[in-house]
């Protein structure tokens, strides 16, 4: 017994020299592995003499954005963002970590420009309630290629690029460079809300160019047709020390643009393909093609705000909308109407009318349902199917805007720029009743 003791003994002193023996690689523990990872991540952070340009995509809400970030030692980060001109002109202030979260990870742990992304509150910075854009700020580090760290978010997986700046963008992002850029092309394409390039096949064709710089969407996209099929090549964009770069290149036949260039000076705009080749973005006075065509496929949602007054609303469409609102808020539930999107299907022919509708702080949607048939003129009729449950409850309230309009009338739907801002809107023209009209964003 006592010699089966003995071997017993040794055999797990072997296992235990052997497990040992596995843990170390290159004569390291895990843990001082790990530790020299990290390090290596905080050096190459601090050290980069000119700081870093980082690039983020968010997964719910929007799309590109462009930071400058300078690490130091002392756990301190200072960045710049691209929201808008006053953003781009402020340097912000925080903190952040380098650590092990089952991963190298790299958490910006106090209050940042890139809170702003996920903050719950819409009010705040116009995200989705709840969740904001999609983004985050603590995220695991994959990989290093050369100068650039790429890095994705550990809760909504949001991915973002550090690339390690020259002195010429140090100098470009820490001075009014930064802000003119956002503010002339921002501008340009207020000014200028039809735009177009001439296709490359025979320098004739236009295709429209649609680039929205809104911080909620940063989209971009090539629209043409061919034989009456609509032909869309679309990403996001966050601005950058050229103009703006294309989150992911589009392609347009055989060609593949990865960004753009602004020429604060003369002030033109011109895509810039991967082979370095520019083609201006030309300017027209009319639509390059119609909203009727574009409604369900390039354009999938017209949102109606909470407003009293709004450009585009028709002093018919203002009494009908307050007195649907005065309605459903004395009717019984105490519910008060805020924005209304409306959801086209292309390739189902259906429109969804979701309302929001509000309880004390309790959000609902009230849906109806409806096909839709499109005349050769792009006149719209819409056939309701029926509502959910806020819907029913809603319907004697909403009848001055539904029963009496919507359901009833055929429709024209036409862009509408916003007076105040240029912005391109979508509005609805009723063909009974012209003095109905409305109009909401395009998503």
């Amino acid at each position: 017994m006592k010699k089966i003791f003995i071997i017993g003994f040794f055999a797990l002193l072997i296992i235990q020299a052997c497990k040992k023996d596995q843990e170390l690689i290159d004569g390291k523990r895990p843990e001082e592995r790990v530790a020299e990872n990290l390090e290596k991540y905080r050096n190459e952070l601090t050290s980069s003499p000119n700081g870093w340009v980082a690039y983020l995509g968010t997964t719910l809400v929007g799309g590109g954005y462009n930071f400058y970030m300078s690490f130091d030692k002392n756990n301190r980060v200072v960045m710049r963002a691209d929201y808008n001109s006053d953003f781009a002109l402020e340097a912000i202030e925080s903190t952040y970590r380098v650590k092990q979260v089952l991963a190298p990870s790299l958490i910006f742990d106090t209050y940042t420009l890139l809170h702003l992304l996920q903050d719950p509150d819409p009010g705040s910075f116009d995200g989705d309630y709840s969740v904001g854009y999609g983004s985050d700020f603590e995220f695991e580090i994959r990989e290093q290629v050369g100068d650039t760290l790429k890095l994705i978010g550990k809760k909504r997986k949001a991915p973002l690029i550090l690339v390690k700046a020259t002195a010429d963008q140090k100098a470009f992002y820490t001075s009014d460079k930064f802000s003119d850029n956002i503010e002339g092309i921002t501008n340009f394409l207020a000014d200028n809300p039809f735009t177009y390039i001439l296709d490359p096949k025979d320098n004739t064709k236009k295709i429209q160019v649609s680039m929205s710089p809104d911080v909620r969407s940063r989209s971009f996209a090539l629209i043409s047709t061919n034989a009456g099929e609509i032909i869309t090549n679309s990403g996001v964009f966050s601005f950058s020390d050229a103009g703006a770069r294309l989150n992911t290149p589009v392609k347009q036949g055989d060609v593949t643009y990865t960004s753009l260039s602004w020429d604060n000076v003369a002030e033109k705009l011109y895509l810039v393909s991967s082979t370095g080749t520019k083609v201006q973005i030309l300017v027209s006075n009319t639509p390059i093609l119609p909203l009727n065509i574009l409604m369900g496929s390039v354009y999938s949602s017209l949102t109606v705000p909470n407003a009293t007054q709004y450009p585009g609303w028709s002093a018919n469409f203002v009494t009908r909308r307050a007195s649907a609102a005065s309605a459903i808020l004395t009717g019984g539930y105490n519910l008060r109407l805020d924005m209304m999107q409306f959801v086209f299907n292309g390739k189902a022919k259906t429109l969804t009318l979701n309302a929001a509708v509000y309880q004390n702080a309790n959000g609902f949607l009230a849906v109806y349902s409806y096909t839709y048939a499109k005349a050769a003129d792009g006149t719209f009729k819409f056939t309701y199917i029926g509502a959910n449950g806020n819907g029913s409850l809603m319907i004697p309230g909403m009848n001055p805007l539904l029963a009496d309009r919507i359901n009833a009338d055929d429709f024209k739907l036409d862009y509408f720029i916003n007076p105040s801002n240029g912005a391109i809107l979508g509005q609805f023209v009723s063909v009974q009743h012209p003095d109905f009209t409305f109009s909401g964003a395009l998503q």
